[in-house]
């Protein structure tokens, strides 16, 4: 790797990139345990394929959020390192996958450049946070969640407290009570909420928590109907302490906050509130106040001249505008839908898609939660 690739990226994503190096060298002339090599490349996103020698490379990308100089960085290391696929997930992440082991290390660096990271997109961590992938434009939202999501992304990540948990943890923010993001089947689930106190408006969330799929589904229920802002990250670190302490380490598949909350095979919600409760008192951060301008609001493009379109298909353009395209709460503006066969879009048409998005539309790309891409 140049030196030169390093100077690029920030000091705490170089130190990643760096020991995932020596750590990919260990281990391959035969230095290092191949159950805690495993172990630890999950957490930098590297998971194995079934495939032998190959590996998938998992893009964390919070609430599925991407500019159009970001799609096409993922693109073009796409097309040079692997078959030049990009597949979304219901995570609203993106995988590559067929990627050499010794070449991970340099794609996280190159994504670094961007500002897009591996780290945590896999293992037994807090998980790529999701969200509606309306946030910002949705209607029926009380406020935008995103600088939310964001927060929480950026306060977790590289965080002790959850680098070796027993299980990973899923967190969604909805934008409304609509739940577009399915908060009922995630760890930690957010709706926002606003709330008159003095006179004053007050943001603040709904949570639910400990819901999940999988045998035996579970819909999480309701522990507060409005948590202020400032305590959303408390109560998450507070938790999630509790959760690496009781939780389940030796049965993989009872390692989930929702067997922990369960009153039968684990300590019962109530007695896990008490001890979130004790666990807040002894925390450095007793309130986190989130910066409702983390997320800078994209700037929309003057577009001087557009270009002349024939619709050949009148009707099978007026069934696409009906299902695909839809007002957002900035008046005067649409949001468009764009649908992805099983996830999965070429490098080639991926990177026109990012630069029809920076000549015309605001430049914030979102993957949904049906694999699918919001513009």
């Amino acid at each position: 790797m140049t030196l030169s690739l390093l100077k690029s990226i920030s000091p705490e994503a170089q130190k990643d990139v760096l020991e995932l190096e020596q750590r990919i060298d260990e281990f391959t002339n035969g230095k290092a345990d191949e159950e805690r090599f495993r172990a630890y490349r999950l957490t930098r996103g590297v998971y194995g394929q079934r495939q032998l020698g190959v590996q998938m490379v998992r893009i964390k990308l919070p609430y599925g959020k991407m500019t159009g100089d970001q799609l096409i960085r993922i693109a073009e290391l796409s097309e040079q390192y692997t078959n030049g696929n990009l597949h979304t997930t219901t995570r609203q992440n993106i995988q590559y996958h067929y990627i050499k082991l010794k070449d991970s290390p340099e794609i996280w660096a190159k994504l670094e450049e961007e500002g897009i990271t591996t780290r945590e997109a896999c293992g037994n961590t807090v998980r790529n946070i999701t969200a509606s992938a309306t946030a910002g434009i949705d209607p029926q939202e009380p406020f935008d969640i995103s600088p939310y999501a964001q927060a929480v992304f950026e306060y977790f990540l590289r965080n002790p407290i959850n680098q070796d948990m027993g299980r990973k943890i899923k967190t969604a923010f909805s934008s409304s009570d609509d739940d577009s993001a399915f908060t009922y089947f995630h760890d930690f689930g957010f709706i926002p909420k606003l709330k008159e106190e003095n006179g004053q408006q007050k943001r603040g969330f709904k949570v639910v928590i400990g819901g999940g799929l999988g045998a035996q589904a579970f819909i999480a229920p309701t522990v507060y109907e409005f948590l202020p802002e400032d305590q959303l990250i408390p109560f998450m670190e507070g938790s999630l302490r509790v959760f690496d302490r009781y939780g389940e380490r030796e049965k993989r598949f009872k390692a989930r906050m929702k067997y922990l909350i369960d009153e039968k095979k684990g300590i019962g919600l109530e007695n896990f509130l008490e001890l979130v409760e004790r666990e807040k008192k002894t925390l450095a951060n007793q309130s986190v106040v989130i910066d409702r301008n983390l997320v800078v609001e994209p700037s929309i493009p003057a577009i001087t001249e557009l270009p002349v379109v024939s619709i050949t298909d009148q009707e099978k353009y007026n069934k696409w505008l009906e299902s695909n395209v839809f007002e957002q709460k900035q008046k005067g503006y649409l949001g468009i839908k764009v649908k992805l066969q099983l996830g999965n879009i070429n490098a080639k048409p991926a990177k026109k898609l990012a630069r029809l998005v920076k000549s015309y539309l605001a430049d914030d790309i979102r993957i949904s939660v049906n694999q699918g891409l919001i513009l």
